[in-house]
């Protein structure tokens, strides 16, 4: 449990810091757009390149656990995208920015500290963050992208002028040359990724507290729907399919079931709201959604730990 709130309470911390500046009148809305398109384009990007490039080939028991989370995640995300359209009656972009935040995790930020702190639960955490980063995040940017509307060609090629797509493509690229070559990155820009990719998650959060302050608040009749819906798909439909899957599979060890779970349980991404506010769909429904699932974490994270920890 002191782990949990070691590393949660700097999250909520820097949110807070954000809500403070807003009210404060110290940062106006408008820092929001800027320090957005700061994370969208550079910070998020050299941070996917940085776990792509460092990470080692999937094989194995990982192939099996990608391809149950790539199952799930894909159940999830499509069930949420029919509900955006069916339920809510939202605009097709704004749909997939409800499907987005019901399926992207706060892995990065979040669930990986805790991953790296428990012995063994790190490999297997990062190759599901290898398929979100690469499935959930591309299929995302093509459900948000307006782009999708020039046709088939215009639909498919969204993802891939993504910087959050190109950066993990990026990465997995240099793994690749690396591991063939054993050349690595030149110490210089190493550093330069490395320090950009550490601003990623700080500034990210900043800018939701920031965020939540300079925008009204919704409706509450309009979005408790809304946000009850990602809460239950993003924090008990992805879990039960996970464990599901992983069970069918004979899949018992801690060392994979821990992580695996870890990964299904931490709350919707703060990527959700960055993503939402760079295409201009559902950013306020996206900033809630992380708010509220992050609490809950609090308590699906401790769960997690304890029976697996």
């Amino acid at each position: 449990m002191s782990a949990v709130l070691s590393i949660a309470t700097p999250v909520f911390a820097v949110i807070a810091i954000g809500l403070y500046a807003g009210r404060s009148g110290i940062a106006p809305a408008s820092d929001v757009a800027a320090i957005n398109r700061f994370v969208f384009k550079f910070a998020m990007p050299a941070a996917l390149f940085g776990l792509t490039a460092g990470a080692d080939p999937i094989a194995g028991r990982d192939l099996i656990l990608a391809g149950i989370y790539g199952a799930s995640a894909l159940t999830v995300m499509l069930t949420a995208y029919m509900i955006g359209l069916r339920l809510f009656s939202l605009s097709p972009p704004a749909a997939g920015a409800h499907a987005f935040a019901s399926t992207l995790g706060n892995a990065v930020f979040l669930g990986l500290p805790i991953a790296l702190a428990v012995e063994g639960w790190f490999k297997p955490f990062v190759v599901l963050m290898l398929v979100e980063g690469i499935g959930v995040i591309a299929l995302g940017a093509a459900l948000m992208d307006p782009s999708k509307k020039k046709g088939p060609l215009g639909y498919l090629a969204a993802p891939f002028r993504n910087p959050l797509v190109i950066g993990m493509a990026a990465g997995l690229v240099a793994s690749f040359i690396t591991s063939a070559t054993n050349l690595n990155l030149p110490g210089p820009i190493a550093t330069l990724l490395t320090t950009l990719g550490r601003a990623a998650g700080p500034a990210a959060l900043f800018s939701l507290g920031l965020f939540l302050a300079t925008t009204p608040r919704p409706p509450i009749a309009e979005v408790r729907g809304k946000i009850g819906a990602i809460l239950s798909l993003k924090m008990i439909a992805l879990p039960a399919l996970m464990f599901a899957g992983l069970s069918v599979a004979g899949i018992s060890e801690p060392g994979i079931l821990g992580p695996a779970m870890l990964f299904s349980v931490v709350p919707s991404g703060v990527g959700a709201f960055v993503m939402a506010s760079q295409f201009g769909h559902y950013e306020r429904e996206a900033a809630a959604a992380i708010a509220v699932t992050t609490l809950l974490s609090m308590i699906t994270i401790s769960c997690v730990l304890v029976i697996y920890g």
